[in-house]
């Protein structure tokens, strides 16, 4: 709702927060998204699911992502977001309660569902903040 009536100059713009533009923003959320579906499969499938990113901070794990996508378009990565959003919808549907919270040695005993709250809707949150501060200031 917030991005609806912004123009693509308003999305591609850099400095929402750092270098990102609103774009970059969403391609963040994508990424984790694409890591959330891999995680939600495993689950699915019982098999354990080594970090793909062993030894690296969350900061440089994001600027990986940012280096790959900050070249792509703005209306690929909205196709993106819609699309991984609703697989992530109908992985999450496949999945019972009992699944989505058994405690998973890859995890350290943690479970796949707080991951689904912390790379969807808490995800977006701390996102929309930050975009929604950055389009108060630039209206200003």
């Amino acid at each position: 709702a917030v991005l609806a009536p912004l123009s693509t100059a308003q999305m591609t713009t850099p400095g929402v927060n750092g270098q990102w533009s609103i774009k970059d923003n969403i391609a963040h959320l994508n990424a984790w998204h694409r890591r959330l579906l891999n995680m939600l499969q495993a689950t699915k499938e019982g098999v354990d699911l080594p970090d793909p990113t062993p030894g690296q901070t969350e900061e440089e794990i994001n600027e990986m992502f940012y280096q790959q996508n900050k070249d792509r378009s703005l209306a690929e990565v909205l196709a993106e977001f819609h699309s991984t959003y609703q697989q992530i919808l109908q992985s999450v549907q496949a999945l019972s309660n009992e699944e989505l919270n058994k405690p998973l040695s890859w995890l350290e005993g943690g479970s796949v569902g707080p991951f689904v709250a912390g790379n969807t809707y808490e995800h977006y949150q701390e996102h929309a903040q930050i975009i929604q501060g950055w389009l108060a200031s630039s209206n200003d």
